[in-house]
């Protein structure tokens, strides 16, 4: 059962679409039940619920939040994946709040991504911020090369430094990248580029899968930042 539902602010009015409906009605929500709801964009609305038709609802706003940024910038830059690992790295670095997914193909992914499965990809980020509470729906985008510019990357790398070594580095920048290969690694070809613009990164002697390392350092960015 989602914990908020996806709502489209109007005036002091809240409308709910076809999706979310059918929500409402798996929950057996009826007129009068007071839910909250997230736009996406940063404000958590408590609200009536009034009208509940079979394929749109609506609610009058009781009280409505707006949840402000902390002024950093938390993106995840992954390679490629099998879906069902990519399902689950997309919901928990939504739970997690990060802020933009960036899903880029390597020499060595497994499967390849474009920009016609954005809808797939973000319809899973909006129910995991549904299921969170989160207010915040992360940008995700599709590119055939890894973004590098703009942030301080932090690169996993079985053989980086610990990452606990940067922990203070990690406070002090305003945009963090993290960058996760694919399973097999980045080719020497890719590596030899991408190393010489990021920290190489190590969560120890454990080899874990994409989705594991991506949930595990974003609990550990978020406790240094204290985004949890």
């Amino acid at each position: 059962m989602p914990n908020a539902f996806f709502v489209l602010p109007e005036d002091n009015r809240v409308i709910l679409d076809g999706g979310e409906t059918k929500h409402l009605r798996v929950t057996r929500a009826k007129p009068g039940d007071e839910l909250t709801g997230i736009d996406g964009r940063g404000t958590v609305y408590r609200f009536l619920l009034e009208e509940l038709g079979k394929s749109s609802a609506s609610g009058t706003v009781v009280e409505r939040e707006y949840v402000e940024r902390d002024g950093k910038s938390i993106t995840v830059a992954v390679a490629a994946t099998k879906w069902p690992r990519l399902h689950i790295l997309i919901e928990k670095a939504t739970e997690l709040g990060v802020d933009r997914i960036e899903l880029f193909n390597s020499l060595r992914s497994v499967s390849r991504v474009d920009e016609t499965k954005l809808t797939k990809f973000n319809a899973v980020a909006r129910e995991a911020a549904k299921q969170s509470v989160n207010p915040y729906i992360p940008e995700i985008t599709v590119s055939q090369t890894l973004p590098l510019e703009g942030s301080y990357n932090l690169l996993l790398e079985f053989g980086g430094r610990p990452l606990l070594e940067v922990e203070e580095k990690l406070a002090c920048e305003r945009k963090l990248r993290l960058i996760v290969g694919p399973e097999g690694g980045f080719a020497p070809e890719e590596i030899k580029d991408i190393s010489t613009r990021c920290t190489p990164v190590s969560l120890g002697r454990r080899t874990l899968r994409v989705e594991t390392s991506v949930i595990v350092v974003l609990g550990i960015i978020n406790y240094r930042l204290g985004r949890m």
